[in-house]
């Protein structure tokens, strides 16, 4: 609870908290392409290790930034065959028309054994960067990576109940000095609302961690 309410109050939603703490349990090495990241973005301090991972980004928003700037929609990853050892891919899939085309380039570019890691929302607010086109489930995520080619799937819900899902989709609209005395509330009635219904949890993701092995 404390390093939640921590992070509420620097400005983050819960939907980037638990996507934060589900990262924990990663560790990313060697050569790791960021497909999508932006600029500095702030999930790598959140794996449980990056050592020795050379990181290349690639977003068509790298104008004059170091890394590699690319139109994800139509163009190839520019990298060789079996070349790269993990493939990070956050927040990234419903912002792209043509996924199929960027996963598939996410399989070619990795070597046999590499790893695809990345994460979707899902019950979140309209959010276009320039665009936003998709929500997927577990169901069709699992299929999209399996028609890639990916092996040893996992995918992994991150949120919780209604009133979790309700919370952050309002929360950048509470003031900010506000926020961490509503949270307990909404978890609160989170937590009851799941002891009565368990099964629920299922029912309402916030967004989706997803593992695939080339």
């Amino acid at each position: 609870m404390v390093e939640t309410l921590k992070s509420i109050w620097q400005g983050k939603t819960i939907l980037r908290t638990k996507m934060h703490q589900a990262l924990e349990t990663f560790s990313i090495s060697g050569e790791v392409v960021d497909v999508g990241g932006g600029r500095s973005p702030e999930y790598f301090k959140h794996f449980k290790s990056t050592t020795n991972a050379n990181v290349t980004p690639v977003d068509l928003s790298l104008k004059n930034q170091e890394g590699i700037t690319l139109d994800l929609e139509t163009d190839n990853l520019p990298f060789d065959d079996d070349s790269t050892d993990f493939v990070l891919m956050f927040n990234l899939l419903e912002h792209i028309y043509n996924y199929r085309h960027v996963v598939g380039e996410t399989y070619r570019i990795l070597k046999t054994s590499g790893q695809l890691i990345g994460f979707v929302p899902f019950l979140i607010q309209y959010h276009p960067d320039p665009h936003d086109y998709f929500r997927y489930t577990k169901e069709s995520l699992r299929k999209i990576l399996k028609e890639a080619g990916y092996i040893h799937i996992e995918i992994k819900e991150v949120g919780g109940g209604p009133f979790l899902a309700n919370f952050n989709n309002i929360v950048l609209s509470i003031p900010k000095v506000c926020r961490v005395f509503v949270y307990p509330f909404y978890a609160c009635m989170d937590y009851l609302f799941l002891k009565l219904r368990p099964k629920a949890k299922e029912r309402y993701p916030l967004g989706y961690v997803f593992m695939g092995e080339k």
